[in-house]
């Protein structure tokens, strides 16, 4: 009798062909990203040497966290890295409008030790050649020339890491990370969005003060330090290239995995105390807690990060220019 000709039977798996997957042919773009991390874990060893090497005549502490915080790093982009050879092909539906992005908890956590290392590795060159080419300028121009270069090198390097995790990795577009289009009616709501934020946030910085009256607003110093009286550049990184890389990153990217993870009474919050962290000043963690919660929420009403850049950018621009126009420090 012919093989065709026999009955169709069924048969259930044992558990030990169930437990075997198939078998997954890696991309190319897929083994670049694991190459790429595995490339900054290697250069992570050794900002951790120069850490260590240090110690000598510098604060104790803060050698040994720094050293030990980049080996940490080195672990978890190594063992990530390693891991990703099992990753199974993300299955997406070009019918739902509001599919959850492809990347998960393991790329947000490697996300961290990846950005240190590029932008360790971009700001090192780009500190070099700039002070070759104004080695003689007066040094406030430098000072504004090489924090400008440096903001740029931060977030290039936290932009080049989710290029290689939620793209090359995950297979996510940019639609992903919330650059899609948008109700007309959300442009007049942002100025709206903008004035409740500085007042929200004025009102909890005044409260934050008051809970931690001996410690300063090292942001402010920070920018008086380096920008001096050059507004236009000024305004140039905090109000146009801040607001496009920290929404990609902190509504795109970070709030969009949160959103996976659970609904938005959740993700807004956890989104919002992260953004408030990353900018590691105390005295402002409940102000910029309000306002990442205000940009939170106009994301997952909107949809997209667009009126979220343009009430970032409104946010940043009277703050730059009051820290710049006064005569005394903060």
């Amino acid at each position: 009798m012919d093989c065709a000709e026999l009955p169709a039977v069924t048969q259930s798996q044992t558990p030990a062909q169930a437990a075997v997957p198939p078998h997954q042919v890696e991309t190319g773009r897929h083994y670049a990203a694991r190459v790429i991390l595995y490339m900054e874990a290697a250069f992570l060893v050794l900002i951790s040497f120069g850490f260590f090497s240090g110690a000598e005549g510098s604060d104790l502490l803060s050698v040994v966290g720094g050293g030990g915080l980049c080996l940490v790093g080195v672990v978890i982009l190594g063992v990530g890295a390693t891991r990703m050879r099992h990753d199974m092909p993300v299955v997406r539906d070009p019918a739902d409008p509001d599919a959850k992005v492809p990347w998960d908890w393991t790329d947000f956590v490697m996300f961290w030790p990846g950005w240190f290392s590029a932008f360790q590795l971009l700001g090192s060159v780009a500190v070099i050649i700039t002070n070759l080419i104004g080695n003689n300028s007066d040094p406030t121009v430098r000072n504004a020339i090489e924090s400008s270069v440096l903001a740029v090198c931060q977030y290039g390097g936290m932009l080049f890491n989710i290029y290689v995790l939620a793209f090359m990795r995950r297979g996510g577009t940019l639609r992903d990370l919330g650059w899609r289009g948008f109700k007309w009616w959300w442009l007049p709501i942002a100025p709206v969005a903008t004035y409740v934020a500085l007042i929200g946030a004025n009102i909890l910085q005044t409260i934050n003060q008051n809970l931690f009256p001996g410690v300063s607003n090292g942001q402010c110093h920070e920018v008086q330090h380096d920008y001096s009286h050059y507004y236009v550049l000024a305004i140039i990184v905090v109000c146009v290239i801040a607001p496009i890389s920290e929404e990609t990153i902190f509504r795109g990217f970070i709030y969009g995995w949160l959103h996976r993870w659970g609904p938005a009474i959740f993700a807004v919050p956890l989104s919002a105390a992260i953004f408030s962290a990353a900018h590691q000043q105390l005295v402002l963690f409940l102000p910029l807690f309000f306002v990442g919660a205000v940009l939170a929420s106009l994301y997952q009403g909107s949809r997209s990060i667009v009126p979220g850049i343009l009430t970032h950018a409104l946010f940043n621009l009277p703050n730059i220019i009051a820290i710049l126009s006064t005569t005394t420090t903060c």
